[in-house]
């Protein structure tokens, strides 16, 4: 990928997000809020519940933050790769940081019926937003030691 496709997709996720951030301040209802919402709506004890439960946990702080511990430490003693670690430790804090900072922007309330107790304002999703930055950086530590182009 050549630097001008990175620029024109990066510019296009920002106007994307830019274009739905705008539409939540409008407080009008979402189409693809009630789309999603009856797609994904399940009842409590069955598989969809226990998986989905099960797929928010790779998204708490916990998770996350250990996991993070983790590729810090290997990155320091293991690698002794400082600047990919400053890279990623600043990328997971910034990420919360800029989560935080466009919630209370924002201020959009969660929605009632939402299987998990939960407070605070609803986007963007923390678990989502940190969530795809530790992964990705995550899936990036892994793509460097593999050594195959084949495997990659």
């Amino acid at each position: 990928m050549n630097k001008y496709s990175w620029i024109s997709m990066v510019s296009l996720c920002l106007l994307l997000f830019f274009f739905l951030m705008n539409e939540i301040q409008s407080e009008k209802s979402l189409a693809f809020d009630t789309y999603i919402a009856e797609l994904f709506s399940v009842g409590k004890n069955t598989f969809s519940f226990t998986f989905f439960k099960s797929l928010t946990y790779l998204g708490k702080s916990m998770f996350i933050g250990f996991g993070s511990l983790l590729c810090v430490l290997y990155l320091w003693i293991i690698k002794k790769d400082y600047w990919t670690m400053a890279v990623f430790s600043i990328g997971i804090a910034g990420a919360d940081v800029l989560n935080g900072w466009i919630k209370n922007h924002v201020k959009r309330v969660r929605p009632e019926n939402h299987l998990m107790d939960t407070d605070g304002f609803s986007f963007p999703s923390g678990h989502a937003m940190v969530g795809i930055i530790f992964f990705s950086m995550v899936a990036y530590l892994i793509m460097n030691e593999i050594k195959g182009n084949s495997l990659k």
